[in-house]
């Protein structure tokens, strides 16, 4: 028997095996924002990537580097260059952390007239380097 052959029959082999296992699980829908508002709640370093819901090809980047100061530090990158930083409490970490719950079931929060508490904690650092308040304390 030629090299040939053999070669032949082991490259059938292995696909024939690699067609018996079986598929990785897609992951379930949410999962990815449910993991990231357990994270929020504990104060946990994470980070998530999102799709901005009304700027087509931005991408959020969520990040909680953990405790700082007393407080859960969380930020966000937000199109135009700009950031939203936020010193979270308890209480503006389980707001937070509801929103991407509701995001993960497939709703979508927020207002153009009231901000959720949460933003109180919060500034918008703009690319000139300017702080200015997200919501009201």
């Amino acid at each position: 028997m030629s090299h040939r052959p053999l070669f032949l029959l082991l490259a059938l082999a292995t696909a024939a095996a690699a067609a018996l296992e079986p598929a990785p699980a897609a992951p379930e829908p949410g999962a990815a924002d449910r993991a990231f508002a357990e994270a929020i709640e504990a104060c946990r370093a994470a980070s998530h990537q999102a799709p901005h819901p009304f700027m087509k090809g931005f991408t959020i980047e969520h990040v909680v580097a953990g405790e700082q100061d007393g407080a859960c530090a969380y930020s966000q990158t937000m199109p135009g260059e700009m950031r939203m930083e936020c010193k979270l409490s308890k209480e503006g970490r389980a707001g937070l952390a509801a929103e991407f719950r509701a995001l993960a079931e497939g709703r979508m929060t927020g207002s153009t007239s009231a901000q959720p508490a949460w933003t109180g904690e919060c500034e918008i650092l703009t690319k000139d380097g300017k702080r200015l308040p997200m919501g009201k304390g």
